[in-house]
């Protein structure tokens, strides 16, 4: 059966001479792989360069319940970057974040809300002028409602204390590691409430930022299986000197 979707490449990788194998994250299908075949010929119809992480893509494929690995009859770009391809910082930016999705997302059935959301994220990365430098941060802690362990929005005076494990505000620190401390709980309470943008009332420091982002790291960590190493981290910190 054939279908029409659109997509979000997430991993492309070299098949034989001449193809690709890809796991895509598609509107109407959930995450899958594809193998297309002849894109890396020379005089290609289709060249492997629009099938590289994080384009996004309008398919017709063919959709064999059952099968590990389908094909993909037709593909044409659904949206063209503009900025994020020659921009290190939001590139790397965008490698970080299809790594972090990549991990979070085995198995994940069709999602459209979700599907919405990276790619509405991915093109906000692209055109905005506003400051990017907690991006990464806000989309992790929105990302995480999709994959059904959100914090719970409870900080007040008298929990102030956030707890990775129970994925709430707490009043007392609690008998393990796997918590915030004040300062880190606090700055999560403010993003909880904020837009893609990041724009909270307070300011944040680059160390602020980097424990930040290594917490929601062991957060994901702690509530999914599997999740392994993120390899992309380092290169992201040698380029973007807000983390």
């Amino acid at each position: 059966m054939l279908v029409k979707t659109q997509g979000i490449v997430l991993k492309s990788v070299k098949y034989s001479e001449t193809s690709l194998i890809l796991d895509v994250l598609t509107d109407q299908l959930g995450l899958k792989t594809y193998i297309i075949s002849g894109v890396r010929k020379k005089n290609a119809k289709t060249g492997a360069g629009i099938l590289q992480p994080m384009n996004i893509l309008n398919l017709v494929v063919y959709n064999k319940e059952g099968a590990g690995m389908n094909r993909i009859k037709e593909v044409k770009m659904e949206y063209i970057y503009k900025n994020l391809p020659f921009d290190i910082k939001k590139y790397s930016i965008s490698l970080f974040l299809i790594e972090m999705i990549s991990k979070s997302i085995k198995g994940k059935e069709p999602d459209k809300e979700f599907f919405d959301f990276v790619k509405n994220s991915l093109i906000y990365l692209d055109q905005t002028r506003n400051s990017i430098s907690v991006f990464h941060i806000v989309f992790l802690v929105k990302m995480s409602k999709f994959l059904g362990f959100m914090p719970v929005s409870n900080y007040s005076a008298y929990n102030r204390i956030f707890d990775l494990r129970e994925g709430k505000f707490i009043k007392n620190i609690p008998f393990h590691n796997d918590h915030l401390s004040e300062r880190e709980s606090f700055l999560l309470s403010k993003f909880l409430n904020s837009d893609m943008e990041g724009k909270i009332d307070i300011t944040i420091g680059r160390e602020e930022k980097q424990k930040l982002i290594r917490s929601l790291i062991l957060y994901y960590k702690i509530h999914l299986s599997d999740f392994g190493k993120i390899k992309t981290l380092e290169i992201f910190k040698k380029v973007f000197d807000s983390i």
